[in-house]
């Protein structure tokens, strides 16, 4: 480091440049989101009705994995590493991958944090029920492009249509002009399980059976201008690394995965306290070696005779703790 350069204050005004950048893309992300659709009743569903497009790139939607769960009052996210390679190493899918060997504590965290899919696409919007509450035509959805995040039913509805061959629609649920077809979304509410939880029903969805342009030719290649580019919007909900490290030891998670996440780059090794390293004898120690090989004869009067110390039992290192133990540790807090 430049001597003319405070390393600490440059380090604190890069954690607030990297803060800002954080917000900055958390902010743009539900700028371009079109809100999740609402439920109706177990009767009565609430119904969207939009066209699903290709981005710039002709990519028609993308599959992601992410972790997510609630900590404290607090919302925590991360894209998983398997979103791009399933091979890839992630921290959280091996926290959860030791977590459910664990304890019924231990299970129920796994279950919390382990990795979960969504999909996601442009969506033009031909109709939202909800702009008719709203007063501000700014704050209105209808006739705006927006990412649409759904659900792996939603997708098995759209793949059906894909696969098959002889009845799909096809290219036809992503075409913005003559031969494109509007995706209408039924939501209903399903009845209350036993836990007295309700779930979006989505299975009364279909594509329209009426085949409909979404405006002239320029008025198409306008909308298409406003799609978002999949790739590079899933590549924004990537974290560093070093925050990733943040979130495993704020969640008492790195202790279970530290040597692995070290070993795939996700921190360095710690270093060796230098009161335990074991260096080789000096000069002054090789010049004037100790002479053992006679023993001085012991001395003929008998010492008196004193109880040996008590030793105390070696304590263990942070991680011999079973998982058992840290999770009462924790508890204790």
């Amino acid at each position: 480091m430049s001597k003319w350069i405070d390393k600490e204050l440059f380090s604190k005004f890069q954690a607030q440049k990297q803060a800002e950048k954080e917000e900055t893309k958390s902010n743009r992300r539900v700028e371009l989101l079109w809100p999740t659709p609402e439920r109706g009743t177990t009767d009565n569903p609430k119904i969207y009705e939009g066209r699903l497009l290709p981005d710039k790139k002709g990519s028609f939607y993308k599959r992601y994995y992410y972790h997510m769960w609630k900590s404290g009052e607090n919302w925590i996210f991360g894209l998983c590493p398997k979103t791009f390679n399933f091979k890839d190493y992630c921290p959280f899918c091996s926290s959860t991958a030791k977590l459910y060997n664990g304890s019924e504590s231990d299970k129920f965290q796994a279950n919390q944090i382990k990795r979960k899919e969504k999909f996601v696409g442009n969506f033009y919007i031909v109709s939202d029920p909800r702009d008719m509450d709203k007063e501000n035509e700014e704050e209105k959805v209808t006739g705006k492009v927006k990412l649409y995040e759904f659900p792996s039913k939603i997708e098995n509805l759209i793949a059906g249509e894909l696969r098959d061959t002889k009845q799909g629609y096809g290219y036809q649920i992503f075409d913005p002009g003559d031969e494109g077809r509007n995706f209408i979304i039924k939501v209903l509410s399903t009845k209350k399980d036993k836990d007295g939880k309700t779930w979006p029903d989505y299975a009364n969805s279909v594509f329209s059976r009426v085949q409909s342009p979404l405006g002239s030719d320029k008025e198409i290649q306008e909308i298409l201008n406003l799609t978002t580019d999949l790739e590079g919007y899933i590549n924004n909900m990537k974290m560093p690394k070093t925050k990733i490290v943040d979130i495993l030891k704020n969640e008492f998670l790195w202790d279970y995965i530290a040597d692995e996440a070290i070993k795939n780059g996700y921190a360095e090794e710690p270093k060796k306290e230098e009161t335990e390293t074991k260096t080789e004898p000096t000069e002054e120690t090789k010049t004037e070696p100790t002479k053992t090989t006679e023993k001085p004869e012991p001395p003929k009067t008998e010492p008196p005779k004193t109880e040996p110390p008590k030793t105390e039992p070696k304590p263990k290192l942070s991680n011999e703790i079973s998982d058992d133990e840290l999770l009462s540790e924790l508890d204790s807090l």
